[in-house]
């Protein structure tokens, strides 16, 4: 091979390598433009909460039964606005859950456990003004009971919660239960 030979396999060597780098460069420049755009089109929980006018309903409330029982519920942000962490203390029985965004089936569930040893099983939606939660209880028997809670804003200081019961995934007509809970101060 004479040396004008060689240079033009040189020149094209170079030409393919370039070209693969630049092929692979650009490949890689548009996969994290497509992964940034997911994360910023990624909306989050907290995101879809103010856009349906629930955000209020972050923070700690208290109400009190007939018998006495104080009942606390509260609802705290997690995970940079994509998890909200519900708690509720009845008595001397509490619970704790995790609220999220399941994005690919555009729902918001909930699961959580109470002191009892009860899985909770949630899904959430809004209807009007009112947070639904559609709950599913299963106990260390793996006997369910399916209950539907619906929080709604009184005012800036109250908030109402309505007991229904579920038919075929329905609320009833009526609350069987109804309560108001107030807004209790930061600590």
């Amino acid at each position: 091979m004479n040396a004008a030979q060689l240079q033009r396999v040189n020149i094209v060597l170079i030409g393919d390598i370039t070209m693969k780098r630049t092929a692979s460069g650009l490949v890689l420049v548009v996969l994290l433009i497509a992964m940034g755009s997911v994360a910023v089109g990624q909306e989050s929980l907290k995101d879809i909460v103010d856009d349906q006018g629930l955000g209020w309903m972050e923070g700690q409330w208290k109400a009190s039964m007939d018998d006495g029982t104080e009942i606390l519920v509260g609802f705290q942000w997690g995970a940079n606005g994509h998890a909200l962490v519900h708690d509720v203390t009845m008595g001397e029985r509490s619970s704790h859950g995790i609220i999220y965004l399941v994005a690919d089936e555009e729902q918001v569930k909930e699961f959580g456990v109470d002191s009892r040893g009860r899985v909770t099983q949630a899904t959430w939606e809004s209807q009007g003004a009112k947070a639904i939660c559609k709950t599913k209880w299963t106990d260390e028997y793996g006997d369910s009971t399916d209950v539907a809670f619906a929080y709604s804003k009184v005012d800036s200081k109250t908030m109402k919660v309505e007991v229904y019961t579920l038919e075929n995934g329905e609320l009833s007509w009526d609350p069987v239960y109804e309560l108001n809970f107030t807004r209790q101060k930061k600590k």
